[in-house]
């Protein structure tokens, strides 16, 4: 590797079975030294006011730093997780990685002193396109290069154009991913092994030809911790905005762990059957799974569950997913005072 939501309706979900948190506690009274999860954050403007969708202003990110700090906290590089997740091994409670996405100049000036101040490793992926066409607002190669400098920063790659790779021909995105290869290659002396999807989209397809690029990992944008089984592919990320950077979000968040879930349904994020047909196969031994709630993110209202034995968990809604990038949050209290919180996105064109 180059080193160099509906959250509202969320909010909902907390306030209304807080009180079977008690007995779920009791049932699961001891914490692990070690887990099968780990949280990844996401960001990419900082202190840009312009765009709050993409922006996070500089008071909410040093209130975020401030509780990382805390001594809780286990900041690691991105690699680590990756490695762990795909050998199995635990990970100390509250794992966490930061990942930047896009080489807006503002993390230059903002993100990076901050986060080299409070010691904390970082992933950047740069979409080579922008930077080598000089746009404004974007780093150039060499403050790029000062920046990988640093042992803290780690390069990621972005594909080249930052378009919507899971819309193009296999061809084509084979294409972008080439291109933003050398570009590394001539501008950084190495190629990133780890890669995220523009704008999140994924699919077996791009699965495959990153596998033929000797990409190791690849990471979307949907909300859930990530554990040992969830698609090395299709990695979770928490993503911050204006918006939802509140600590009480934030908090939620870096204290999450993920739900052991596996035999999830359905296999591709790319939606052909709509409404979809949900489900996964909790491990035995999880309790409380009568508390679990799921929300579409298309929906005002919790999806309907269904029990299959003891741990099998089917998710039905009526309506539709729209055209486009939708999710599905699903929550429940934990033996630890922390959420399981294991999340799926969806693509339909």
């Amino acid at each position: 590797m180059l080193k160099a939501d509906q959250y509202s309706l969320l909010g909902k979900i907390f306030l209304g079975i807080y009180f079977v948190w008690a007995s779920a506690m009791m049932a699961n009274a001891q914490t692990p030294q070690g887990e099968d999860s780990a949280v990844i954050l996401m960001y990419h403007r900082f202190g840009e006011d312009k765009y709050p969708t993409t922006n996070i202003t500089l008071e909410q990110f040093e209130a975020q730093l401030a509780e990382l700090k805390k001594g809780k906290y286990n900041i690691v590089p991105l690699d680590v997780i990756v490695t762990a997740l795909k050998n199995k091994d635990k990970l100390p409670p509250r794992t966490i990685a930061i990942t930047i996405d896009d080489a807006y100049v503002s993390i230059l000036d903002n993100a990076w002193p901050r986060l080299k101040q409070a010691g904390f490793p970082f992933t950047l992926f740069i979409s080579t396109e922008p930077v080598s066409q000089k746009i404004p607002g974007y780093m150039t190669w060499d403050q790029i290069r000062k920046m990988t400098r640093d042992p803290l920063v780690t390069i990621g790659h972005h594909g080249h154009t930052h378009n919507h790779l899971i819309h193009m021909s296999p061809v084509r995105a084979t294409k972008d991913i080439e291109i933003a290869s050398a570009i590394y290659q001539k501008e950084l002396g190495a190629v990133p092994d780890i890669f995220a999807y523009p704008f999140g989209e994924f699919s077996p397809t791009l699965e495959k030809i990153l596998k033929d690029q000797k990409i190791k990992a690849a990471f979307g944008q949907f909300s859930s911790a990530a554990s040992s089984n969830s698609n090395l592919f299709g990695l979770p990320r928490f993503a911050f905005n204006e918006k939802y950077s509140k600590m009480s979000r934030f908090n939620l968040i870096v204290n999450a762990r993920a739900l052991p879930a596996y035999d999830i349904l359905p296999i591709s994020p790319v939606i052909s059957a709509n409404p979809p047909h949900i489900g996964f196969t909790v491990k035995k031994g999880v309790r409380g799974l009568s508390a679990m709630s799921c929300y579409p993110s298309h929906l005002g209202e919790a999806a309907k569950i269904i029990r299959i034995g003891s741990n099998r968990i089917e998710v039905r809604f009526d309506k539709p997913l729209p055209v486009g990038r939708s999710r599905l949050n699903c929550t429940m209290p934990g033996p630890d005072k922390r959420w399981y919180w294991f999340g799926l996105p969806f693509f339909v064109n």
